[in-house]
């Protein structure tokens, strides 16, 4: 069964069904994969402006690498800044992208789950299991150019 459900993260999903009455047991029994996404905006590629990343935009990729143990790969990396022209309704964004982190059920996270292990303890395992949050994929498709750090922040809390 395909189903949506309205939480922070891909994880949080087991505490809103355990906040909804249904038991850890069925959870842990039925739950396969957890799919969180955040649309942010596209920068318009016919009016945004190609620069290299500033300092303090490499320090918040270098923060967000050292909190989730991940690597981006910054050597000569660059951004976008938005302009604004009548393709984009002078915006300077056109289109949407989405941010996704997936959360895979392995038997261990099946076993916390069912045994009413703490999100934290289902959390590590996921991290274990190559779990990559939000934020995470939202900071690459910076490095890929489709959108901004600044839209990342309005959109994300991290």
């Amino acid at each position: 069964m395909l189903s949506t459900i309205h939480t922070v993260d891909s994880i949080e999903v087991i505490t809103r069904f355990r906040k909804l009455g249904i038991s850890s047991y069925d959870v842990g029994s039925v739950l396969a994969v957890s799919i969180a996404q955040r649309l942010v905006r596209r920068v318009c590629k016919d009016c945004a402006t190609q620069r290299p990343l500033n300092e303090k935009e490499i320090a918040e990729f270098n923060a967000i690498a050292k909190r989730f143990d991940v690597q981006f790969n910054l050597e000569g990396a660059t951004t976008y800044e938005p302009v604004g022209c009548d393709n984009c309704n002078k915006t300077g964004f056109k289109g949407r992208i989405a941010a996704n982190e997936i959360l895979e059920v392995t038997d261990e996270i099946k076993d916390l789950i069912i045994s009413e292990g703490s999100i934290t303890d289902i959390r590590a395992a996921a991290y274990r299991t190559g779990y990559r949050p939000l934020v995470v994929d939202a900071f690459n498709k910076v490095l890929e150019g489709h959108t901004t750090i600044g839209e990342v922040k309005k959109k994300l809390a991290y």
